[in-house]
């Protein structure tokens, strides 16, 4: 991110965390105008996009940022995530294993696969990968952040 957006990115944040959606969206799509290559900035913006309920603003944010970063774990298992709540759990598996493979250690990738393995019926998929989130959550103390 260019440094003369990253105190304007801090305010979006903010606004996200006080429940202002359209106004954190606002500051996001700034973000992006001014600098297009910026893949924090379409992943928050795809966030926001999915906390007010518009999974298909969502995905074309985070396969923009994929676009930008596509060796980033967080932005895969984000599309996961968007996926699951929109119940495309068969695309959802699939960008949750592209974070796995991409991060092995990357233990919320995990549980949310185990979430959707579990919705779908495949009880033993659900508990391998809740197994190993359990394992590498022990392992680390990291906090995932966007």
């Amino acid at each position: 991110m260019r440094e003369d957006l990253k105190e304007r990115f801090v305010e979006g944040q903010f606004r996200f965390m006080d429940g202002d959606i359209e106004g954190c969206i606002t500051i996001f799509t700034e973000i992006v105008e001014a600098d297009p290559q910026c893949s924090k900035a379409y992943q928050a913006r795809a966030i926001a996009h999915m906390k007010a309920g518009d999974n298909k603003a969502a995905i074309e944010d985070i396969e923009a940022a994929i676009q930008c970063d596509p060796q980033n774990s967080r932005l895969y298992y984000h599309k996961g995530s968007i996926l699951a709540q929109a119940e495309a759990f068969d695309e959802a598996i699939e960008s949750l294993s592209q974070a796995i493979a991409i991060s092995p250690e990357y233990a919320p990738a995990y549980t949310v696969r185990a979430k959707i393995y579990e919705r779908m019926g495949d009880r033993d998929a659900a508990a391998e990968d809740m197994t190993r989130a359990a394992k590498l959550g022990k392992e680390s103390t990291t906090v995932v952040d966007f």
